[in-house]
């Protein structure tokens, strides 16, 4: 019995490090397509690479609906991850700045959601939703990462020397 539960948890444990790093290594693919929009790749090649791992199922299954929500996990924990990264390194100017937008930016999302979601509730208002969220929480993880690299041109983005 105890062979068995060994074997369960670094099987568990495997598999949760291959996902993380997946998604770690999904995240830099949609960032650094991104980064390349109207020079190299367009809006839509990066929104491939974004809903890759969803592509597969039937749009508006439970599977479909499961994996959207996974994939809105990863991308808040990215966003997040960036943003205290961010938050850490501005100036009290920047940091004035920023906690407006983000005061803000909860609001603007739910409101572009919803009516994203509205106009395509015919395939699945829930689908629609939850990915316009994963955009947006990917967009703002770019920002965050733009801004840290020096490559932000936001008021927000008053970073202190290190």
């Amino acid at each position: 019995m105890r062979l068995f539960t060994w074997v369960l948890l670094v099987a568990s444990a495997v598999i949760w490090a291959t996902t993380m790093v997946h998604g770690d290594t999904l995240h830099d693919e949609v960032l650094s397509c991104f980064d390349e929009v109207d020079t190299t790749t367009n809006w839509n090649t990066c929104l491939g690479t974004m809903f890759a791992p969803c592509a597969k199922v039937e749009v508006g299954s439970d599977d479909h609906i499961a994996c959207l929500k996974q994939q809105r996990e990863s991308w808040f924990a990215a966003k997040t991850g960036a943003e205290e990264k961010v938050v850490s390194r501005l100036s009290e100017d920047g940091m004035a700045e920023l906690s407006g937008l983000m005061l803000a930016w909860p609001k603007f999302v739910e409101d572009k959601c919803n009516a994203v979601a509205e106009s395509r509730a015919s395939i699945s208002f829930e689908a629609a939703a939850l990915g316009c969220q994963i955009s947006e929480l990917a967009l703002m993880t770019n920002e965050m990462s733009a801004c840290l690299e020096g490559r932000s041109t936001e008021a927000y983005c008053q970073l202190r020397d290190e």
